[in-house]
Protein backbone atom coordinates (compact mmCIF):
# COMPACT_ATOMS: atom_id res chain seq x y z
CA UNK A 1 0.00 0.00 0.00
CA UNK A 2 1.34 3.56 -0.90
CA UNK A 3 2.33 5.43 2.12
CA UNK A 4 0.82 8.92 2.85
CA UNK A 5 3.86 10.96 1.26
CA UNK A 6 3.70 8.63 -2.31
CA UNK A 7 0.18 9.59 -2.20
CA UNK A 8 0.98 13.21 -1.95
CA UNK A 9 3.28 12.48 -4.97
CA UNK A 10 0.12 10.26 -6.99
CA UNK A 11 -2.53 13.57 -6.24
CA UNK A 12 0.07 15.69 -7.57
CA UNK A 13 0.27 13.89 -10.44
CA UNK A 14 -3.73 13.29 -10.78
CA UNK A 15 -3.73 17.36 -10.52
CA UNK A 16 -1.88 18.08 -13.56
CA UNK A 17 -4.10 15.17 -15.61
CA UNK A 18 -6.89 17.57 -15.19
CA UNK A 19 -5.30 20.49 -16.15
CA UNK A 20 -5.08 18.97 -19.78
CA UNK A 21 -8.41 19.68 -20.96
CA UNK A 22 -7.89 22.90 -22.25
CA UNK A 23 -4.98 21.19 -24.15
CA UNK A 24 -7.23 18.47 -25.67
CA UNK A 25 -9.70 21.42 -26.29
CA UNK A 26 -7.47 23.59 -28.05
CA UNK A 27 -8.71 23.17 -32.24
CA UNK A 28 -5.08 24.14 -33.44
CA UNK A 29 -3.23 20.88 -33.94
CA UNK A 30 1.16 21.90 -32.57
CA UNK A 31 3.60 20.08 -33.92
CA UNK A 32 1.73 17.81 -36.47
CA UNK A 33 4.97 16.04 -37.48
CA UNK A 34 6.28 15.40 -34.58
CA UNK A 35 6.05 11.61 -34.79
CA UNK A 36 8.05 11.74 -38.01
CA UNK A 37 11.19 12.24 -36.46
CA UNK A 38 13.10 9.01 -35.53
CA UNK A 39 15.21 10.56 -32.57
CA UNK A 40 14.23 13.05 -29.75
CA UNK A 41 16.34 14.73 -27.11
CA UNK A 42 15.46 16.24 -24.21
CA UNK A 43 15.94 17.18 -20.28
CA UNK A 44 13.62 16.29 -17.00
CA UNK A 45 13.74 17.29 -13.23
CA UNK A 46 11.64 15.56 -10.52
CA UNK A 47 11.03 15.24 -6.93
CA UNK A 48 10.71 11.62 -5.77
CA UNK A 49 9.99 10.23 -2.04
CA UNK A 50 12.14 7.36 -1.26
CA UNK A 51 12.33 4.38 1.92
CA UNK A 52 13.91 1.03 2.29
CA UNK A 53 12.09 -2.38 2.49
CA UNK A 54 13.42 -3.85 5.59
CA UNK A 55 13.75 -7.76 5.81
CA UNK A 56 14.70 -8.99 9.41
CA UNK A 57 16.92 -11.58 10.00
CA UNK A 58 16.44 -14.45 12.99
CA UNK A 59 18.79 -12.79 14.96
CA UNK A 60 16.32 -9.41 15.37
CA UNK A 61 13.81 -11.87 16.68
CA UNK A 62 16.53 -13.24 19.82
CA UNK A 63 17.58 -9.99 20.82
CA UNK A 64 16.16 -7.14 23.18
CA UNK A 65 18.14 -4.04 22.28
CA UNK A 66 15.64 -2.26 20.81
CA UNK A 67 12.24 -3.46 19.07
CA UNK A 68 11.90 -1.96 15.59
CA UNK A 69 14.10 -0.89 12.70
CA UNK A 70 12.16 0.99 9.87
CA UNK A 71 13.11 3.38 7.11
CA UNK A 72 10.99 6.21 6.92
CA UNK A 73 10.44 8.05 3.84
CA UNK A 74 12.65 10.76 3.23
CA UNK A 75 12.17 13.41 -0.23
CA UNK A 76 15.00 14.15 -2.76
CA UNK A 77 16.33 15.71 -6.42
CA UNK A 78 16.90 13.75 -9.84
CA UNK A 79 17.52 15.55 -12.97
CA UNK A 80 18.91 14.33 -16.28
CA UNK A 81 18.58 13.88 -19.99
CA UNK A 82 16.83 12.02 -22.24
CA UNK A 83 16.72 10.22 -25.41
CA UNK A 84 13.95 8.97 -27.01
CA UNK A 85 14.09 6.21 -30.29
CA UNK A 86 10.63 5.76 -31.84
CA UNK A 87 10.08 2.27 -33.54
CA UNK A 88 6.87 2.44 -35.05
CA UNK A 89 3.19 4.40 -34.24
CA UNK A 90 2.90 2.87 -30.76
CA UNK A 91 6.18 1.91 -29.22
CA UNK A 92 9.33 3.95 -28.43
CA UNK A 93 12.64 2.90 -26.60
CA UNK A 94 14.01 5.20 -24.42
CA UNK A 95 17.19 6.22 -21.96
CA UNK A 96 16.96 8.44 -19.18
CA UNK A 97 20.82 9.43 -17.49
CA UNK A 98 19.80 10.55 -14.76
CA UNK A 99 21.94 12.20 -11.53
CA UNK A 100 19.73 11.98 -8.15
CA UNK A 101 20.24 12.91 -4.81
CA UNK A 102 19.44 10.62 -2.03
CA UNK A 103 19.77 10.41 1.88
CA UNK A 104 18.00 7.45 2.87
CA UNK A 105 17.65 6.56 6.82
CA UNK A 106 17.18 3.62 9.12
CA UNK A 107 15.16 4.37 12.73
CA UNK A 108 15.65 2.50 15.49
CA UNK A 109 12.86 2.30 18.32
CA UNK A 110 11.40 5.70 16.59
CA UNK A 111 14.37 7.97 18.29
CA UNK A 112 17.61 6.68 16.56
CA UNK A 113 18.07 6.96 13.51
CA UNK A 114 21.37 5.60 11.07
CA UNK A 115 21.55 8.07 8.53
CA UNK A 116 22.89 8.70 4.85
CA UNK A 117 24.29 11.65 4.31
CA UNK A 118 23.23 13.22 0.86
CA UNK A 119 24.67 11.30 -2.11
CA UNK A 120 24.98 11.81 -5.78
CA UNK A 121 24.04 8.78 -7.87
CA UNK A 122 24.61 8.24 -11.60
CA UNK A 123 21.43 6.45 -12.64
CA UNK A 124 20.33 4.71 -16.27
CA UNK A 125 16.79 3.86 -16.75
CA UNK A 126 15.80 1.95 -19.87
CA UNK A 127 12.24 0.98 -20.89
CA UNK A 128 10.09 0.77 -23.33
CA UNK A 129 7.41 3.08 -24.31
CA UNK A 130 3.34 2.60 -25.14
CA UNK A 131 1.53 5.30 -26.14
CA UNK A 132 -2.23 5.89 -27.02
CA UNK A 133 -3.31 7.84 -30.20
CA UNK A 134 -2.61 11.60 -30.30
CA UNK A 135 -5.60 13.62 -29.40
CA UNK A 136 -5.46 17.22 -30.51
CA UNK A 137 -2.57 17.90 -28.28
CA UNK A 138 -2.44 15.10 -25.59
CA UNK A 139 -1.34 11.80 -25.33
CA UNK A 140 -1.33 9.19 -22.75
CA UNK A 141 1.39 6.77 -22.28
CA UNK A 142 2.47 3.93 -20.15
CA UNK A 143 6.49 2.80 -19.72
CA UNK A 144 8.09 0.16 -18.32
CA UNK A 145 12.32 -1.09 -17.82
CA UNK A 146 15.40 -1.27 -16.08
CA UNK A 147 17.24 1.29 -13.85
CA UNK A 148 21.26 1.11 -13.00
CA UNK A 149 22.37 3.19 -10.22
CA UNK A 150 26.06 3.45 -9.03
CA UNK A 151 27.39 6.19 -6.30
CA UNK A 152 29.87 8.66 -7.93
CA UNK A 153 32.18 9.37 -4.43
CA UNK A 154 32.28 5.33 -2.95
CA UNK A 155 35.31 6.35 -1.62
CA UNK A 156 34.16 9.05 0.70
CA UNK A 157 31.15 6.74 1.68
CA UNK A 158 33.14 4.11 2.58
CA UNK A 159 35.53 6.23 5.04
CA UNK A 160 32.25 7.13 7.05
CA UNK A 161 31.04 3.89 7.07
CA UNK A 162 33.11 3.59 10.26
CA UNK A 163 30.83 6.05 12.17
CA UNK A 164 28.44 4.27 14.86
CA UNK A 165 25.46 6.71 13.43
CA UNK A 166 26.58 6.02 9.77
CA UNK A 167 24.81 3.79 7.15
CA UNK A 168 26.43 1.89 5.48
CA UNK A 169 25.32 0.10 2.15
CA UNK A 170 26.17 -0.80 -1.07
CA UNK A 171 27.56 1.71 -3.74
CA UNK A 172 25.31 -0.27 -6.55
CA UNK A 173 21.48 -0.84 -7.37
CA UNK A 174 19.59 -2.16 -10.18
CA UNK A 175 15.70 -1.78 -10.28
CA UNK A 176 12.82 -1.99 -12.13
CA UNK A 177 10.58 0.52 -12.92
CA UNK A 178 7.43 1.15 -14.76
CA UNK A 179 4.91 4.42 -14.82
CA UNK A 180 2.96 6.50 -17.03
CA UNK A 181 2.77 9.87 -18.44
CA UNK A 182 0.94 12.38 -20.30
CA UNK A 183 2.13 14.41 -23.40
CA UNK A 184 0.99 18.17 -23.43
CA UNK A 185 2.25 19.51 -27.18
CA UNK A 186 2.81 23.17 -27.29
CA UNK A 187 3.44 25.55 -30.44
CA UNK A 188 7.64 24.85 -29.85
CA UNK A 189 8.19 22.23 -27.22
CA UNK A 190 6.34 19.01 -25.34
CA UNK A 191 5.86 18.98 -21.80
CA UNK A 192 5.52 15.82 -19.95
CA UNK A 193 4.69 14.68 -16.53
CA UNK A 194 5.47 11.75 -15.76
CA UNK A 195 4.87 9.33 -12.44
CA UNK A 196 7.92 6.52 -12.14
CA UNK A 197 7.51 3.72 -9.49
CA UNK A 198 11.09 1.82 -8.85
CA UNK A 199 11.57 -1.16 -6.60
CA UNK A 200 15.15 -2.17 -6.27
CA UNK A 201 16.18 -6.15 -6.75
CA UNK A 202 19.68 -5.33 -4.89
CA UNK A 203 20.13 -6.40 -1.58
CA UNK A 204 21.89 -3.39 -0.12
CA UNK A 205 22.98 -4.76 2.71
CA UNK A 206 27.01 -4.92 3.09
CA UNK A 207 27.72 -8.98 2.77
CA UNK A 208 29.99 -8.66 6.03
CA UNK A 209 28.67 -6.24 9.09
CA UNK A 210 29.96 -7.31 12.46
CA UNK A 211 29.62 -6.36 16.10
CA UNK A 212 25.73 -5.46 17.70
CA UNK A 213 25.10 -2.99 14.84
CA UNK A 214 20.95 -2.87 13.81
CA UNK A 215 22.56 -3.65 10.62
CA UNK A 216 23.72 -6.62 11.69
CA UNK A 217 19.64 -7.51 11.84
CA UNK A 218 18.97 -7.21 8.91
CA UNK A 219 18.62 -9.62 6.27
CA UNK A 220 18.01 -7.96 2.86
CA UNK A 221 17.59 -3.76 2.47
CA UNK A 222 16.36 -2.67 -0.54
CA UNK A 223 14.70 0.68 -2.51
CA UNK A 224 11.90 2.05 -3.11
CA UNK A 225 11.38 5.40 -4.79
CA UNK A 226 8.31 7.18 -6.42
CA UNK A 227 9.33 9.99 -8.67
CA UNK A 228 7.45 12.81 -10.38
CA UNK A 229 9.26 14.05 -13.78
CA UNK A 230 8.88 16.94 -15.50
CA UNK A 231 10.52 16.57 -18.92
CA UNK A 232 10.52 18.66 -21.56
CA UNK A 233 11.58 18.29 -25.68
Amino acid sequence: MLGLHWKKIVSLFCFLLLITNAFSQNKMKYQAAYDAKKMRFGYLVGISSSNYNVKHNRSFVNQSAFFSITSPTTYHVRMGGLVNFSLNDYFDFRVLPTVSIYSRVLTIDTTNNLKQNDKAWFEIPVMFKYKSERRGNVRMYMFGGMRFGMETNVISFRNRSSSPSALSTKNTDFSVEYGLGLELFREYFKFAPELHFSHGLTNMVEPVITGTSPLGRIEKLRTHTVTLFFNFE
